[in-house]
């Protein structure tokens, strides 16, 4: 929500063109670990620590956004690009909770 109600909206240039396309991404990587560890917290069963563990889940979730989400939701698009994007994420969210 920041990000589209106010990055976007100051950001020019290239940094705009980051904002717009790729930075909810990098977000929904993070946020999805994020999500996953709180559950898997929450039932007593151990949390996602290395790429072992996160990328399949990832690989999943982006495949749900980005290959069959276009099949049921007008505008939406195909972006190979956002695959890279929630890893990217997902990398930064364990690299965070490693510390």
């Amino acid at each position: 929500m920041v990000n589209r109600l106010w990055l976007r909206v100051w950001a020019e240039g290239w940094l705009g063109w980051f904002l717009q396309c790729y930075a909810n991404d990098l977000w929904a990587g993070a946020a999805i670990l994020a999500w996953s560890d709180l559950l898997l917290g929450w039932g007593k069963l151990p949390r996602l620590r290395s790429w072992k563990q996160s990328i399949p889940l990832l690989v999943i979730c982006g495949f749900v956004w980005e290959v069959l989400a276009p099949l049921w939701k007008a505008g939406a698009v195909f972006d190979p690009w956002d695959f890279l994007a929630y890893q990217i994420g997902g990398a930064c969210w364990l690299m965070v909770i490693s510390r």
